[in-house]
């Protein structure tokens, strides 16, 4: 499907899924853009009305976290940004990102059936591989405070033809072999997620199904932070979303943010 040439039918199908509390979000839906991260930030800056959804069909320079670049070529996967207005603090935006982990994650699962979970903080897992990325985005109002967010959800939706960059081979995966019979409705759901975890953002209901989706629980990992690098298993994930983890020497550190990634066994 090429938006370009089935862009009615295609947003006729998304709408069709969505769930009342999300009939009235403004979707827009493009052949190929730079970024819709930065598409959405542009239209905040313009007074753009919350819950405005921009879903690409392609990106030449999708972007992923800690200035990354998000793998985003035509057909395979689903590239989408919606613009958010919490007006709060900076340390409230900090949900938003294990808000939308979930969303991705239970909005794959609902749609294909295939289990999805999450590397802390905002990496999405299916069948041992990385299948979907989050990049959340404020615009500062000054004073410590947003005033607008704009969370990206990037989801390999199925494999490219001939396979992923040999940059990314050993990690990247996709969610299912049949992404075109899944696409709008999924796109769907994950509308639906959002609108409905961020009407409840204070009250953090998705903590317990991050929690539970967490795969590195009890894991042995390693840590890069301010500190350097360092192996340490992890104890838990507490309500603000920092991970608990203690060190070989018996220390333990409550996490902010940090790189950490699964020590493989040499077993």
């Amino acid at each position: 499907m090429i938006y370009k040439e089935n862009k009615q039918s295609a947003e006729e199908e998304i709408r069709s899924f969505l769930s009342s509390a999300a009939k009235a979000v403004k979707l827009t839906l493009v052949e190929s853009t730079a970024s819709t991260n930065d598409d959405m930030k542009a239209a905040a800056k313009s007074g753009e009305e919350e819950f405005s959804t921009l879903v690409a069909y392609s990106q030449s320079a999708g972007k992923g976290s800690k200035g990354r670049s998000f793998f985003s070529p035509a057909g395979t996967g689903i590239y989408m940004s919606m613009l958010l207005k919490p007006d709060c603090t900076a340390e409230k935006a900090t949900l938003l990102t294990p808000m939308a982990a979930v969303v991705a994650a239970e909005a794959i699962e609902s749609v294909t059936g295939v289990r999805a979970e999450i590397k802390w903080v905002n990496d999405i897992f299916v069948k041992g591989r990385k299948a979907a990325g989050i990049l959340t985005e404020g615009v500062s109002a000054g004073d410590n405070r947003l005033s607008s967010a704009v969370i990206g959800i990037g989801i390999n939706l199925t494999a490219p033809e001939g396979g992923f960059p040999e940059d990314i081979k050993h990690i990247a995966g996709a969610v299912t072999t049949d992404g075109g019979k899944v696409r709008n409705r999924l796109i769907a759901e994950i509308i639906n997620n959002l609108v409905y975890h961020y009407k409840r953002l204070s009250d953090r209901e998705f903590y317990a199904s991050y929690r539970e989706r967490l795969f590195i629980l009890s894991k042995k990992v390693t840590v890069t932070d301010y500190s350097g690098s360092y192996e340490a298993t992890v104890l838990d994930v507490d309500k603000d979303f920092r991970l608990k983890v203690r060190k070989d020497d018996g220390t333990e550190r409550l996490l902010s943010s940090a790189e950490v990634s699964l020590v493989v066994s040499s077993q």
